[in-house]
């Protein structure tokens, strides 16, 4: 199953930790594959240079620390090593052998992806045009004394990189469309203020437990209760408290529930449980959490309390006809005093 992480940051992250690993993967393989001789020995030193600092880098991504500057500086390290060692190719292996780019292209994606991810949809796209055009012109300079070979390879790399710096800007819309849907998604069916189901959401749950239930007669139970007085928690301490104290019940009671239940604010004051036991099961459920809110301490509010209305699901049952039960069990407990559990058969 993915991950989800809590910010974008924390996901660039993420990918860096893998694609980093890639590059020095890439340095160390091109290192190795070279001769240690007159001509090579820059690109060695520039390989093994760029491989320890790209170690030290991956570690302090790994550490959270001076996130920023090893982005930048890894940015800049990966763009100059994918310029130069493109030039050496150009100048001392196609020009001077007549071959090919060879394995160069298949790091390229690598590279391309190191732009968007540092620089983001816009900023990468732009710099990774100014890195192909580098490329491009120094390509250009040499085409007159590059072989038919060489020439075919060469096209292909420019090829090959525009298709990538499109497929890249393209799939950053495509992750943004649906990061936005995600976000949409998660104001759509939580409430802003206790972070937990909203009224719309819990239809949806009814109306899916309803229809199991009358094709599989697997019964299930809500329980729908609300915070005695609470108008005088708002008209004592003030709206914000009162706020924070639906935010702590909210808390609260998750806390006591299990992944056998389903949990959502209602409106205002008012919360429903949707569980899948039934009968005395689900009114001890209800009769324990009603003890968990009578012996909480609420920040700013102290002691405060909660009725409890508890009915079970029947054949022919609505929405509307489930609710109406579970609402008349919580206000039989206003009726009696408060601070009880009613249910209603």
């Amino acid at each position: 199953m993915l991950k989800r992480f809590a910010s974008l940051n924390e996901l660039k992250i993420r990918i860096y930790l893998w694609v980093v690993p890639c590059i020095v993967i890439s340095l160390i393989s091109n290192t190795l594959l070279q001769n240690i001789d007159g001509v090579n020995k820059f690109n060695f030193t520039i390989n093994n240079t760029l491989t320890i600092w790209f170690i030290i880098s991956w570690f302090l991504l790994y550490k959270r620390l001076f996130v920023q500057f090893t982005e930048y500086s890894n940015l800049a390290l990966v763009s100059f090593y994918h310029v130069t060692t493109f030039f050496d190719a150009v100048r001392n292996y196609m020009v001077v052998d007549g071959g090919s780019l060879g394995d160069f292209i298949i790091w390229m994606p690598i590279t391309t992806l190191f732009f968007f991810l540092t620089l983001g949809t816009k900023r990468g796209l732009y710099y990774s045009i100014v890195i192909f055009l580098t490329t491009f012109i120094t390509g250009i300079m040499y085409i007159n004394s590059l072989s038919s070979e060489s020439i075919d390879s060469l096209g292909q790399f420019y090829f090959a990189n525009l298709v990538y710096i499109i497929v890249l800007y393209y799939a950053q819309h495509v992750f943004k469309t649906y990061a936005d849907l995600e976000m949409f998604k998660k104001h759509a069916y939580y409430d802003s203020l206790t972070r937990i189901a909203n009224r719309l959401r819990i239809d949806e749950w009814l109306e899916k437990k309803l229809k199991v239930f009358d094709e599989k007669k697997e019964g299930f139970s809500i329980i729908f209760f609300d915070i005695d007085h609470f108008k005088s928690v708002n008209d004592s301490y003030g709206h914000k408290v009162g706020d924070e104290v639906l935010v702590e019940l909210a808390e609260l009671i998750q806390h006591h529930l299990t992944n056998r239940e389903l949990f959502g604010r209602w409106g205002g004051e008012e919360f429903i449980i949707i569980t899948r036991s039934v009968g005395e099961d689900t009114v001890q459920l209800a009769e324990h959490l009603r003890k968990v809110v009578a012996n909480y301490s609420f920040k700013g509010a102290g002691n405060l309390t909660a009725s409890f209305g508890v009915t079970n699901s029947k054949p022919g049952d609505s929405i509307d006809s489930l609710l109406n039960r579970a609402d008349k069990g919580l206000y039989q407990c206003k009726d009696c005093g408060r601070n009880q559990v009613s249910y209603i058969k």
